[in-house]
């Protein structure tokens, strides 16, 4: 190896000396690559320094700038489709939290609408006391949540100012009618057909839609709405198979909860153009929605304290016995019936556990509709229906057992299903046709 190397320079002398050197600072240069790579490259200085190697040389430095920047571009591309991709596609635990705060709306809405009549046993003859409790509590949690979003500045001063607080009188005088009235009618009626009853609102909110909106109807909504009121009339109507659940309550009391549910009809057209202001004022912004529901529920508490002479006369007391009504009504939320007996049996407990039933639901509905869209809000709300008729076939404390619903019953239930399904068909369809098409 040494003789081949001394063969190829011009020098003897300079090869030995160099041979010595390269021993001296590589050991064992004869079987080392870096040596011999090293040697190689010097003993040729003339092809190195030669125009032509020059050339060849910048030509392939060229050749493989350009096919590393080619495979880099090729990487980025696909590290970005696959990061899109991620973005598109939800993880297992986005997934399961969806499928939890579903199943807490729709079990929080079951027991909302059971306890809703149970906290009427106790407190069906003092419903304004039932009321003002209930409107007390919506007071502390929602101006609560609101001071902590004031707080972190996700509502603004000018999100306060823009609304025009006269049209939240009207929200809550509204509000307090129908919880009112709604109290009034369930109290006197079996609890397995508030759940068919109360889908009347949405005949009031298509009609007031488009009376009072000027909406364009989707086709799908009339039909819907039309497949409701006959799946109502259904169960409603009298049979000759047998007695009829429904022959059992007063027409009357069907009439003033029926009417209830048009006054939170015509205080969401009200709602909703407090939004719609708002949103100019705003600059497109939304406002948000715990300043509606919190001034809202204010003005509720006052519009029920103004109706309870109304409430008074509905019940044939004079303005003179008003003060002894409520004392009566705050005896029997402590559990202690006026005069004796066991008319209050079952308050305070059954009366709190109906507000913060309540209280929860409405907060599941928000976290849902914020985790989830509108549209499995809404595929949530239209199967609690069924469920509640369900759940008020079983044997219920305070609450007498439910009288056998009879097969007219159970086919107007499952036409009224039928018709929430096809009213809330133009929300569904497009995230169901994305759902199932991938």
């Amino acid at each position: 190896m040494g003789g081949q190397i001394c063969a190829a320079t011009t020098s003897a002398r300079a090869c030995a000396s160099w041979i010595s050197a390269s021993r001296r600072t590589t050991p064992r240069c004869a079987n080392s690559t870096i040596a011999r790579t090293h040697l190689k490259a010097t003993s040729r200085p003339s092809l190195a320094s030669s125009p032509l190697h020059t050339r060849h040389r910048s030509g392939a430095i060229m050749l493989r700038r350009r096919v590393h920047s080619s495979v880099v571009a090729k990487v980025t591309q696909k590290e970005s489709k696959t990061s899109s991709k991620g973005e598109d596609q939800p993880s297992p635990d986005d997934n399961l939290y969806v499928v939890a705060s579903v199943a807490a709306a729709m079990a929080t809405g079951v027991a909302n609408r059971v306890l809703y009549k149970m906290a009427l046993v106790p407190m069906g003859n003092y419903v304004f006391v039932l009321s003002q409790f209930q409107t007390f509590g919506y007071l502390l949690v929602y101006f609560g949540i609101l001071a902590a979003r004031y707080k972190s500045g996700e509502v603004t001063q000018k999100m306060l100012d823009a609304p025009d607080k006269r049209l939240f009188l009207g929200i809550g005088g509204l509000e307090a009618a129908s919880q009112l009235l709604g109290f009034v009618g369930a109290s006197k009626l079996p609890g397995v057909t508030l759940p068919l009853l109360s889908q009347s609102i949405i005949i009031f909110q298509l009609s007031l839609s488009y009376l009072v909106l000027k909406k364009n109807l989707e086709r799908e909504q009339i039909i819907g709405a039309l497949i409701v009121a006959a799946g109502v009339c259904l169960a409603a109507a009298p049979s000759d198979a047998g007695a009829n659940i429904f022959q059992q309550a007063d027409p009357l009391y069907i009439g003033i909860f029926v009417s209830s549910m048009l006054f939170p009809a015509l205080a969401s057209i009200i709602k909703e153009k407090i939004f719609a202001d708002a949103k100019e004022k705003l600059d497109g912004k939304p406002l948000d929605i715990f300043v509606v529901n919190s001034f809202g529920s204010g003005a509720q508490a006052v519009g029920v304290l103004l109706l309870l002479p109304v409430l008074t006369s509905l019940r044939g007391l004079s303005l003179s016995e008003l003060p002894q009504y409520v004392g009566d009504g705050l005896s029997c939320f402590q559990g202690h019936t006026p005069g004796g007996g066991t008319g209050c049996d079952g308050a305070p407990l059954l009366p709190v556990l109906y507000v913060s039933m309540n209280l929860a639901y409405n907060i599941s509905l928000l976290n849902l509709l914020r985790s989830a869209g509108a549209v499995v809000q809404s595929l949530t709300n239209s199967s609690i229906t069924p469920l509640t008729i369900f759940a008020f076939t079983f044997s219920i404390p305070y609450l007498q057992d439910s009288p056998d619903l009879g097969a007219q019953f159970i086919a107007g239930s499952a036409v009224l299903v039928a018709g929430l399904a096809t009213y809330n068909l133009p929300k569904w369809k497009p995230w169901l046709t994305e759902k199932f098409s991938k």
